[in-house]
C-alpha cells in the first residue's frame, strides 16, 4: 500500500506496527466491572494533497477553498467536482532538470503535473477545462498571432507620376515589399457540459489589431494622391466576431439539435470556399439530424464593408443581403463521402463607394461608370471524402439573374453562367500525389445581354496551392479594375472582390493543377504545385481592352511551401515558400511584359 509523506510524495510502505502484548486472564487485575467492548481498530490515515493539478483559478462555489493543504482526515471536502486534488506523481521519472520547460512541473508527460495559466495543454480555466461560475459555465480565451512576410514582382501600373524620370511604359518596376502583423484575441464564454452534449449557449467576442506596409517602386498606388509616394503604413483594429449561441432544443435522443447563431459570425458556405467564406452580420440557424449524419444551415447575412488595406471586416454595413441555405448528408452513397446541396442569394443595391486610399470602387471603374443594382441566385452541388483509396473533392455551381446596368455591356443583362471544379488524390504512405481542374464559364459575346461569365459572392478558394499560389494570391489590375483579384480564382474584371460587386460579364477561368502533398516528417510538411491558367473566352478582353486576338493562355506557375511545426501541434506554425509565375501569350499582349513574375513569402503563425 502508498502512504504520502507531508509533501505529497509517493513513499514505500511504512514498517509493521508493533503491537503490545496483552495480559493474560490469569495476569488480568481483578475487578467487580465489566471490561468495556474492544474497539474496532482505526483504518490508516494516508495524506492527501487537494491542490488541483491544473491551473483552475479560484472555484466559484466556495469562496475560499482550502487549497495548498494536506489534509489528514479521511474525508475532505472540495469546492466543487471539478477542482479534485490529486498527489503530485511522477510515474515515468520524466521531470529531468535539465529539461525545465517540457519535462516539469507546468508540463511534460507525467501525470497529474501542476497546470499554469500559460500552457494551454495542461488543465487550464482558461481554456474551458474548470468553470468560472457555478458548476457549468466555461470560458475559453485565444490569441492567435500572424506574421506575413512577401516579397514579390507584380504588374504594377506607373501612374500618372512615374517614380522614375526616363519609365515611359504603361507598367513601371513591379516590385514591391509587404509586411502585415495581424492579432486575433477571442474570448468563449459558454453554459454546458461539451464532452457529453452540446452547450446550452455561447457567446463569443474576437477583437482584431492589424499593422500593415507596403513598399513599392511606382507612385500612385498606394493612394490616389500621388505626393503620398511609394510607401504606405497603415494600421486597423475592429470587432471580428461578436455572435449569440443559443440551443433551441434536441430533436432526437441521440443529441441531434437544433440552435441559432445571432450576430458577427465566420461562415463558409461549402468545403473548399469556392463561393463564399467570409464574416457576415446576421442571424444562422444551424442542426443537425439522423445521429448527425445530415447537417443544415439556413442564414441571412448582411454584409459589411471591408478595410482596403488588412482586409478585415469594419463596423459599417453596405447595402448587400445574402440568404444561404445548405444540406450536408455524410456516408452518402459510398462511406467516407459527404455531399452537399446549397443554394445563395446575393441581393446586392451598394452605394457609391471609394476605398481606404481613395480609389473608386463602386460602380466600377470600367466602361460605362453608374450605379447598379444585382440580384443572382446560385444553386449549388459539392462534395469531399473518399470512395474507396481515392479522394474526392469536387463543387459545381450554376447561377442566374439579372444586372441592372452592367459596366462592360453598357446595359441591363440576364445572369446565367456556370462553374466546376475536381480535385483526385490518393494517399501513398506519407505523400499524396494529386491532380486538379477548375472550369468557370466565359462571356463570347459581352454585348448581347446575356451574362455568361461566371463569378462568386466573395470566394476565397483553398484550391490549386491556394495562398501560396502567385496567381491566386495577388491581384494584377489593369485600368481601374481587377483582371483577377487577391485570394479568387475567377477572371471577373471587377473593382476589387472584397469592396466590389460582382460582374458577370467577363472572361472565364480554367486552371489545371499537378500537384503533390507529403508529410516528411512528423513536424514538417511540404507542397508543390504546377498550375496552367488560361481564359475560357477572349471576346470580353477585347472589348474591354479594345485588342483583338487576345489568346487564351494567361501563364504557367510553381509553386512550393514548407510548414514546420516544432511542438508538434498548432501552437506554433513557421511557413517558408515561393512561386514562379511564367507569363503566357495572352498576358504578354495585355499586359506588355515578359518579365518572369515571382513571391517569396515567410509567415509565423503562434496560437494560444
Amino acid at each position: 500500500m502508498l502512504a504520502f509523506d507531508a509533501n505529497g510524495q509517493a513513499q514505500d510502505d511504512p514498517p509493521p506496527t508493533e503491537v503490545a502484548p496483552t495480559a493474560t486472564p490469569a495476569e488480568a487485575p481483578a475487578t467487580d466491572e465489566a471490561a468495556p467492548p474492544e474497539l474496532a481498530p482505526l483504518s490508516p490515515v494516508i495524506p492527501v494533497l487537494i491542490d488541483p493539478p491544473a491551473a483552475a483559478g479560484d472555484s466559484p462555489i466556495i469562496a475560499n477553498p482550502p487549497f495548498h493543504n494536506i489534509t489528514l482526515r479521511e474525508t475532505i471536502a472540495v469546492p466543487d467536482r471539478w477542482r479534485i486534488g490529486w498527489p503530485r506523481w511522477d510515474r515515468y521519472g520524466r521531470m529531468a532538470n535539465d529539461d525545465p520547460v517540457f519535462m516539469s512541473n507546468t508540463g511534460g508527460d507525467s501525470p497529474y503535473t501542476l497546470g499554469h495559466p500559460l500552457n494551454p495543454y495542461d488543465r487550464n480555466v482558461f481554456k474551458g477545462d474548470y468553470p468560472i461560475d457555478g458548476d457549468d459555465i466555461f470560458m475559453n480565451a485565444t490569441i492567435i498571432s500572424d506574421t506575413l512576410f512577401d516579397l514579390r514582382r507584380l504588374p504594377t501600373i506607373s501612374g500618372v507620376s512615374a517614380a522614375s524620370s526616363d519609365a515611359f511604359d504603361f507598367f513601371g518596376d513591379g516590385k514591391q515589399v509587404f509586411l502585415k502583423q495581424s492579432i486575433f484575441a477571442s474570448v468563449d464564454i459558454f453554459k454546458g457540459n461539451t464532452s457529453f452534449r452540446p452547450v446550452d449557449w455561447l457567446v463569443r467576442v474576437t477583437g482584431a489589431v492589424n499593422f500593415n506596409r507596403l513598399e513599392l517602386k511606382e507612385d500612385n498606388v498606394t493612394n490616389i494622391d500621388v505626393r503620398k509616394g511609394d510607401t504606405r503604413t497603415d494600421d486597423f483594429t475592429t470587432i471580428q466576431e461578436a455572435f449569440l449561441e443559443y440551443h433551441l432544443g434536441d430533436t432526437s435522443p441521440f443529441f441531434d439539435v437544433a440552435a441559432v447563431r445571432l450576430g458577427r459570425q465566420l461562415f463558409v458556405s461549402d468545403f473548399r470556399g469556392f463561393l463564399f467564406s467570409d464574416v457576415s452580420d446576421g442571424v444562422r440557424f444551424v442542426g443537425n439530424a439522423a445521429s448527425n449524419r445530415i447537417q443544415y444551415n439556413l442564414a441571412v447575412f448582411h454584409q459589411h464593408e471591408v478595410d482596403t488595406n488588412s482586409q478585415l471586416a469594419e463596423l459599417n454595413w453596405r447595402d448587400q443581403q445574402l440568404f444561404i441555405a445548405n444540406l450536408y448528408v455524410q456516408d452518402f452513397i459510398w462511406p467516407g463521402y459527404t455531399t452537399q446541396f446549397s443554394f445563395h442569394w446575393n441581393h446586392d443595391q451598394s452605394d457609391l463607394e471609394f476605398d481606404n486610399n481613395g480609389f473608386l470602387v463602386i460602380p466600377d471603374l470600367a466602361g460605362s461608370v453608374s450605379l447598379r443594382d444585382i440580384d443572382a441566385y446560385y444553386l449549388g452541388w459539392t462534395g469531399d471524402g473518399h470512395i474507396g483509396r481515392l479522394n474526392v473533392n469536387h463543387a459545381a455551381y450554376y447561377v442566374f439573374g439579372d444586372d441592372d446596368a452592367n459596366p462592360i455591356a453598357g446595359r441591363a443583362v440576364d445572369i446565367g453562367a456556370y462553374m466546376g471544379a475536381i480535385e483526385l488524390s490518393a494517399d501513398v504512405d506519407w505523400m499524396r500525389p494529386k491532380i486538379s481542374f477548375l472550369y468557370a464559364s466565359g462571356d463570347n459575346d459581352p454585348t448581347d445581354g446575356d451574362a455568361e461569365g461566371f463569378d462568386g459572392i466573395f470566394d476565397n478558394p483553398f484550391f490549386a496551392g491556394g495562398p501560396s499560389s502567385y496567381f491566386q494570391s495577388k491581384s494584377f489590375r489593369a485600368f481601374g479594375v481587377d483582371l483577377v483579384s487577391a485570394s479568387s480564382l475567377y477572371f471577373d474584371l471587377a473593382a476589387t472582390k472584397a469592396e466590389g460587386q460582382s460582374n458577370f460579364v467577363n472572361p472565364g477561368t480554367q486552371v489545371l493543377n499537378v500537384g503533390i502533398d507529403a508529410e516528411l516528417t512528423p513536424k514538417l510538411r511540404g507542397s508543390f504545385n504546377y498550375n496552367r491558367i488560361w481564359f475560357a473566352e477572349t471576346e470580353t478582353l477585347e472589348l474591354f481592352f479594345n485588342q483583338n486576338g487576345i489568346s487564351p493562355h494567361f501563364g504557367d506557375e510553381f509553386n512550393l511551401v514548407f510548414q514546420y511545426r516544432p511542438l508538434l501541434n498548432n501552437n506554433v506554425i513557421l511557413t517558408l515558400g515561393g512561386s514562379v509565375f511564367l507569363p503566357g501569350e495572352g498576358f504578354d499582349e495585355l499586359f506588355e511584359r515578359d518579365q518572369d513574375l515571382y513571391q517569396l513569402f515567410a509567415g509565423v503563425t503562434l496560437t494560444y
